[in-house]
């Protein structure tokens, strides 16, 4: 199961990295303030619980010394950034399926190679 979850979380780590630095990229490139900010609230609104959930329970697991509790933390961070950019990024209609498609396609790649690196799969 940690295995699984270790492996989830790095698809989802890139597939949120990549998705990440489209959205700052649009985000430099809006030219209201006001956008800019609700662009943020809309990122923090999304990402925000999951990504403190998942720090709450690394550190309280590791207080109470539960097991296999950080693949599942991470998990949670890593699903809370995607989920949070990829919505954002489809709010200002920029996740259409050419580059979804793409993102995809970049996180496959980098995914696998970085897990075969690592000797997870």
């Amino acid at each position: 199961m940690d295995r699984i979850a270790i492996i989830l979380a790095v698809f989802l780590a890139i597939y949120a990295a990549l998705s990440g630095l489209t959205w700052a990229q649009r985000l430099v490139g809006e030219r209201v303030g006001a956008r800019k900010t609700g662009m943020a609230l809309n990122l923090a609104r999304r990402a925000a619980p999951p990504v403190i959930g998942g720090i709450v329970l690394a550190v309280a697991g590791g207080m109470l010394r539960l097991s296999g509790h950080l693949p599942l933390a991470a998990l949670l961070v890593a699903g809370g950034l995607a989920f949070g950019f990829h919505r954002g990024l489809a709010d200002v209609r920029q996740a259409d399926r050419r580059s979804i498609g793409f993102r995809l396609v970049v996180t496959l790649g980098l995914g696998l190679a970085g897990l075969w690196q690592t000797g997870l799969i």
